[in-house]
C-alpha cells in the first residue's frame, strides 16, 4: 500500500502545479514539494532524492512491494492528501479498488485488449453493479456526515434527503475538529512550537477560506494546504 501512497502524493503534488501554473512537474520537482512538506509538516528531514527513488520504484510494477521505512514520512504523506493517517488512506483506496478503479498502467492495458463494444458494455454495467453494491453496503453499515454551514455533522444516509454528494463517510476527527472560520491579523496560526494550526483552500467561486484542521475542501474535493506566513502577509494582513 506503501506504493499507493507514494504515487498518489507525486500525482497530487502535479495535479496541483498543474492547476496552479499551467505546466507540467517534473518528478524532481515533485520531490522538492513533498521533501519541503514533509520537512515542514513533521520536522524531519527527508530528501528529494529518496523521494524520488521511492516513485521510480513504485512505478516498477515489477518489483516488491514497497516500503517506507520512516514513520514521519508515511504520515507527512497521508497528511499532504488529506487523511488523518495510513489506516484512513488505506481504507479510501480500500473502497475505490472495490469499486473497480485501477490504475493508469492497467487500466491501458484492459483498453487496449478490448475488442468490441459489447465487452466495453460488460465491463462497465459490472463495476455500475459493484458501485450500487458497495453504496448498499456502506448505506447500512457505516456512520455518515454532511457539510452543514461550516462544520460536519453526523446524520443518516438518506437520499430523499441529501444528494449522494453530499454524503460522506463518518470521521469522528473532522466532525470534532474541522470548521470553517474567518481570519485576521489576531488569528493564532501557528501553535508555540511553529506548528501550522490552519489550512487555506478556495471554493467553488475562487474565494479563499481557512479552516482549523488539516483534510478535503468540504466544497470542492481538494487537499487544504497549510497556512505559510507568505499567505497570511499576501491575503489576510493586507495593511502591514
Amino acid at each position: 500500500m506503501h506504493r499507493n501512497l507514494i504515487i498518489s502524493a507525486f500525482q497530487e503534488v502535479k495535479a496541483r502545479e498543474k492547476d496552479k501554473n499551467g505546466t507540467t512537474t517534473s518528478d524532481t520537482a515533485a520531490a522538492k514539494v513533498l521533501s519541503d512538506f514533509i520537512g515542514e509538516n513533521q520536522k524531519f528531514p527527508f530528501g528529494e532524492r529518496s523521494l524520488t527513488k521511492y516513485y521510480k520504484s513504485a512505478l516498477n510494477q515489477n518489483e516488491d512491494e514497497l516500503l517506507i521505512n520512516r514513520s514521519e514520512v508515511v504520515q507527512a504523506l497521508c497528511s499532504y492528501l488529506g487523511y488523518d493517517n495510513f489506516e484512513s488512506f488505506k481504507e479510501a483506496n480500500k473502497i475505490r479498488n472495490s469499486a473497480g478503479e485501477y490504475s493508469p498502467k492497467k487500466l491501458n492495458s484492459t483498453l487496449t485488449s478490448l475488442k468490441s463494444n459489447k465487452v466495453l458494455l460488460i465491463i462497465s454495467s459490472t463495476i455500475c453493479m459493484a458501485v450500487i453494491l458497495l453504496i448498499l453496503h456502506f448505506s447500512n453499515n457505516e456512520r455518515w456526515m454532511i457539510w452543514e454551514n461550516d462544520r460536519y455533522i453526523e446524520v443518516s444516509f438518506d437520499l430523499e434527503k441529501y444528494n449522494l454528494s453530499q454524503l460522506k463517510l463518518y470521521s469522528e476527527d473532522r466532525v470534532d475538529n474541522l470548521r470553517k472560520i474567518s481570519v485576521d491579523c489576531d488569528t493564532e496560526f501557528f501553535d508555540p512550537t511553529g506548528k501550522v494550526k490552519i489550512w487555506y483552500g478556495k471554493n467553488a467561486r475562487k474565494e479563499l477560506e481557512f479552516f482549523t484542521s488539516v483534510g478535503l475542501h468540504p466544497g470542492t474535493g481538494k487537499t487544504l494546504k497549510p497556512i505559510t506566513n507568505y499567505m497570511i502577509n499576501k491575503y489576510v494582513c493586507l495593511d502591514m
